[in-house]
């Protein structure tokens, strides 16, 4: 894509977000303007956004930083919940008027800068701990742009500092998101071609960046980082927990754990205590791979039938994915997998799969041995790894 491309899908994002934030101009403190559900179209719930906005603030402060740049900061969600802990903020958003809103909300915080400016902007100081670019990288409009922003955002960071990149959208699990989303928008029977000309066509217009988790580590060692890769922390059944994770890109400083380097064991339908006692019985640190999510299992599994369905068959999209989510399929939900083992004095890092796929793989530890994993690099895929959006 040619810069003056680039440089027009960047306006339009910048003019609809000014347009968000300017009808919610008097509103104070968290604003979740423009948070809505692309599967049902409706505003998260409260309950939805804290558990968000609570999981994404925990994973940045525990990096222990104290001097911040935030890359595409909005209104400041999380601004307002790092600036009691932190000495130096930089928060940045293309956004005039959300840069405007910060100033007003948190410019009074001393160590506060607020500057309209592109993600990619190459004048950007250095020196700092953390940079964070959280739910803003679906908004870039392109392969080059983002590998632009992530070099200048490593390059923004102190030595021994980390990137963190927050709800970066899924492309393996991509065609099943878009599954949920025809399912919401169905109304009754449809052939099987049908369905799938629907899916096609949710596709062909897709304006946001979708990534494959596979494209981190390569882009990582490029820079002499690794990429520690984390699927969302929350427990609701969201789109945001259920495909996007969260990306650190940091040095490798000795207490991070390679999973194909631990003792690896298959997920065999052991809930989540037998599991860990199992394993915590038999050395740590361990590698659990493949552990079925319940609430991914059902679209994954309709999505299957799907494909393999002749196309003049006739398909009823929304009743198949509640009948599937009725059936309760076994398995372990991440949140529930990561609080138990917290309760029983270990750490557990969730791992997005690198395929379509209801399964992940769980690393556990014992506490103190690992702040997080590497992941690997995929050799010889001919994938794509990053879509090209919709302009």
């Amino acid at each position: 894509m040619d810069t003056g491309a680039e440089a027009r899908i960047v306006r339009q994002w910048a003019a609809i977000y000014d347009a968000v934030y300017e009808s919610a101009e008097d509103t104070t403190g968290a604003d979740f303007g423009g948070w809505r559900s692309s599967i049902t179209g409706e505003n998260y719930s409260e309950t939805e956004t804290a558990e968000w906005l609570d999981g994404t603030v925990d994973a940045i402060l525990g990096l222990k930083p104290e001097t911040v740049l935030e890359i595409g900061a909005g209104t400041g969600l999380v601004a307002e919940r790092l600036l009691p802990h932190v000495r130096r903020y930089l928060g940045t958003d293309i956004s005039a008027t959300a840069v405007a809103r910060m100033e007003r909300d948190y410019g009074h915080h001393p160590g506060t800068e607020f500057r309209c400016a592109h993600a990619d902007a190459g004048d950007l100081p250095a020196g700092f701990d953390v940079v964070v670019l959280n739910s803003v990288i679906h908004h870039f409009p392109g392969e080059d742009y983002l590998r632009r922003a992530l070099t200048r955002a490593v390059r923004a960071c102190a030595p021994g500092g980390t990137v963190f990149l927050g709800d970066v959208h899924s492309l393996p699990l991509r065609d099943t998101l878009r599954l949920c989303v025809l399912a919401a928008r169905s109304r009754g029977e449809r052939t099987a071609g049908q369905a799938r000309d629907g899916l096609t066509a949710l596709g062909a217009r897709e304006r946001e960046l979708v990534i494959d988790p596979a494209f981190f580590p390569a882009f990582a060692a490029e820079h002499g980082l690794v990429a520690d890769i984390r699927l969302k922390p929350g427990a609701c059944d969201t789109e945001m927990n259920l495909f996007r994770y969260d990306v650190r890109l940091r040095p490798d400083d000795g207490t991070l754990i390679t999973p194909s380097a631990t003792r690896r064991v298959p997920w065999d339908a052991r809930d989540a205590a037998r599991l860990l006692a199992d394993t915590a019985a038999t050395g740590l640190p361990v590698t659990v791979t493949g552990i079925r999510h319940p609430d991914l299992a059902p679209p994954v599994g309709v999505l299957s039938a799907l494909r393999r369905s002749d196309p003049a068959e006739p398909v009823n999209v929304p009743a198949l994915l509640a009948e599937a989510r009725a059936a309760r399929p076994d398995g372990i939900r991440p949140a529930e997998l990561s609080a138990l083992a917290a309760e029983r004095g270990l750490v557990c890092f969730c791992l997005p799969a690198v395929s379509e796929s209801a399964g992940y793989d769980a690393v556990l530890a014992s506490p103190g041995e690992a702040s997080g994993t590497v992941a690997e690099t995929t050799a010889g895929t001919d994938r794509p790894l990053i879509n090209i959006p919709c302009p």
